[in-house]
């Protein structure tokens, strides 16, 4: 896997200092961009730390990254997310204890947003209203969320009008760097294609020319160039704050078949009503989740009377299901079975077993259970949840209204 990568920083107009700070390092390949909070003495400083500390961070652990992405040792995936969680959040001790040291900085704090790419897995670790963008079959999709107090209004339910409101509530964030001895950061793991773009930029991008004029500039031109496009863009725009963005493009030289073999399994995770309506990050986060087995014809997946702990998606093959011996149906690809191990420890109420080969996606209870742990994605998996006991439940009242029928006909 070969990453290329352009990056820009630019003061901007207004501001006559640059708090912005971003850092790339071609041999761990990290990149991160960090925005010293506006208004707070030490902004600066603050973002100048966190990117020196995090670099710091994962080049004393590039061997366990090199490992994961050689997949020639014990490191797990989960592995390098927790390295990269560390690295923020120690970041912010860092942060804060050299203002504890440093009077005339109390008070500094800042954004972060980093990407780490090891073999065919990006990781991302975000705080703050910095952000991380995807551009996959020229289509950018947003993978990290503002931890901000208008996005926060917007998340509850407020309809919020930015120009109504003082500019100090616009720009405060509900979580930065330095703020505490540690921070809460936000994790994403997702498998990178050939031909992907990453964009890591502060709100003096994208709160500046917005996602619409930054997808039209961001697909064209090699990385240097489209970060330059998109720092013209502030500029033009009046660029009232500090402007920065990193382009990052993999390049993957093996030719096989991964594009399709992903985007047949997010097609298949979508099919289940559980996760149909989940935007792309925590999409991803589900199919970070989910394992792809190979499943032996004549095999049963689990038997009547069982108890189940996971839930499975066809993706090859036909499936027969059956209860007390008496076969009730055969599945195709696409069709999902024992999704209510998800949800409560019951036995299995049929017996369910490969007809022919198959692959599947697993998803596991426990697995599922630590996406419940994110806010964000538990109450959008709950939301399906509901949907899927509703179709059920709807099923269910119109096969008793059958069955009625049939007994008074």
């Amino acid at each position: 896997m070969i990453v290329r990568h352009g990056g820009r920083s630019d003061v901007g107009i207004v501001r006559s200092n640059n708090e912005d700070s971003y850092l790339v390092d071609p041999q761990s390949k990290l990149f991160v961009v960090c925005d010293g909070v506006g208004g707070r003495a030490g902004g600066g400083e603050a973002s100048r730390l966190a990117v020196e500390h995090i670099g710091q961070a994962i080049a004393r652990n590039r061997r366990a990254v090199e490992d994961f992405g050689d997949g020639t040792g014990q490191v797990a995936k989960r592995d390098i997310a927790l390295l990269l969680e560390r690295a923020l959040s120690e970041a912010s001790r860092r942060i804060r204890h050299h203002a504890l040291a440093h009077p005339e900085l109390s008070g500094m704090a800042t954004t972060a947003a980093a990407l780490l790419v090891s073999g065919n897995q990006a990781f991302i670790g975000h705080v703050g209203d910095s952000r991380v963008y995807l551009i996959r079959n020229s289509v950018m999709h947003l993978l990290t969320e503002d931890h901000s107090l208008l996005n926060d209004m917007r998340r509850r339910g407020r309809t919020i009008d930015p120009s109504s409101m003082a500019a100090g509530y616009q720009e405060a964030l509900t979580r930065a760097l330095g703020v505490l001895d540690t921070a809460r950061v936000d994790l994403l793991d997702l498998e990178i294609l050939p031909t992907d773009r990453f964009l890591l930029c502060s709100d003096g991008v994208h709160g500046v020319i917005g996602d619409e004029l930054m997808q039209q500039i961001a697909i064209h031109g090699d990385a240097q160039s489209a970060a330059d496009e998109l720092i013209e863009a502030a500029l033009q725009q009046g660029a009232p704050d500090n402007a920065t963005v990193l382009v990052v493009d993999v390049v993957d030289e093996v030719a096989d078949d991964r594009a399709m073999r992903v985007r047949r399994r997010l097609e298949a995770i979508q099919s289940v009503t559980i996760f149909r309506y989940l935007p792309f990050p925590d999409l991803m986060r589900v199919a970070g989740i989910a394992q792809e087995l190979s499943w032996p014809a004549n095999t049963p997946f689990f038997r009547e009377g069982e108890q189940g702990s996971s839930m499975y998606i066809l993706l090859e093959g036909k499936v027969v299901v059956s209860k007390s011996e008496v076969e009730l149906t055969t599945l195709q690809p696409g069709a999902h079975f024992g999704e209510m191990a998800l949800i409560e420890r019951a036995r299995r109420s049929a017996t369910v077993s490969a007809r022919t080969d198959c692959a599947v996606l697993m998803i596991d209870r426990e697995a599922f259970y630590g996406l419940l742990a994110e806010e964000q994605t538990a109450v959008k998996l709950l939301w399906g949840l509901v949907r899927m006991l509703n179709a059920r439940l709807r099923m269910t009242s119109d096969e008793l209204t059958s069955l009625k029928m049939g007994l008074h006909g």
